[in-house]
């Protein structure tokens, strides 16, 4: 009998504590929904863009079918393209947007996931752009 005990290796393979590799299932569920909900929020903020070049055009609209009431004469198309402009920078927020969640999401079943800038300063120098794009539209339409 007292063989048999040095020879039982289960009780030492219970005891082993080396680290593993693997990160359990709650950990990876909880990375992709972060990574989902940061996806949305870009989404959303490239939903808004587009929807504020919409009524920026439309606004240019309304100022042309009233430019005999108005004293001084606007630019013509101004606004039509600064709210292309701002369309088309949406449009790019949510294509970036849907590219970083398939990047990261590949990279967090694969768990080697390195974080980088790139595509969060790309998306921030956009919305300045957006920004710059409205500040002129302001100054040449007052």
């Amino acid at each position: 009998m007292a063989g048999e005990q040095g020879t039982d290796k289960s009780a030492d393979e219970s005891t082993d504590k080396t680290p593993t590799t693997e990160r359990p299932p709650g950990d990876v569920v909880r990375d992709h929904l972060a990574n989902k909900r940061t996806m949305l929020a870009w989404a959303r903020t490239g939903i808004a863009v587009m929807a504020l070049g919409f009524v920026v055009a439309r606004f240019g609209l309304l100022l042309r079918e009233l430019r005999l009431a108005l004293p001084r004469h606007l630019p013509e198309g101004v606004s039509t393209v600064f709210g292309t402009a701002l369309v088309v920078i949406g449009g790019i927020l949510v294509l970036l947007a849907g590219l970083d969640y398939l990047r990261t999401g590949q990279a967090i079943d694969q768990h080697i996931y390195r974080w980088s800038p790139a595509l969060e300063f790309t998306l921030s120098l956009l919305l300045v752009l957006a920004a710059i794009v409205l500040a002129v539209y302001l100054i040449l339409t007052s």
